[in-house]
């Protein structure tokens, strides 16, 4: 009777181990995933940061080298008449020194830059 006592001893012995090991290779396994999930998830927001700041760059004007159709098109209150008149001022001052030397264009004032200031740039 204890030889079989024994045996059986052993034999779950040998299961806690084997089971013992399988669990602590499946929480290694487990931490190694979210390491990984984790570095995954910094690339992501560094990618997107970036793409963030060349969208930010993409959706500003720069009022010395803006064409007519860019200045219509991106900017809120200007049509292909005003847009005209922009680049018209630009070329007979050689160019804007800030984003309120704006205000020199005849029908452009305060109002129009403050709706515009974050998409401008000189």
């Amino acid at each position: 009777m204890l030889l079989i006592i024994k045996k059986k001893l052993k034999y779950t012995t040998r299961i806690l181990i084997f089971a013992i090991g399988f669990c602590h290779t499946s929480f290694a396994q487990s931490d190694q995933l979210k390491v990984a999930n984790d570095q995954s998830q910094t690339t992501t927001k560094l990618v997107i940061n970036k793409m963030d700041k060349r969208q930010l760059m993409d959706d500003k004007v720069n009022i010395n080298t803006a064409s007519e159709e860019e200045l219509a098109e991106k900017l809120n209150g200007v049509g292909l008449k005003k847009a005209q008149l922009i680049v018209l001022h630009r070329k007979k001052f050689g160019g804007f020194k800030s984003i309120e030397h704006l205000q020199d264009v005849p029908g452009i004032g305060l109002g129009f830059i403050e709706k515009n200031c974050e998409k401008l740039t000189y």
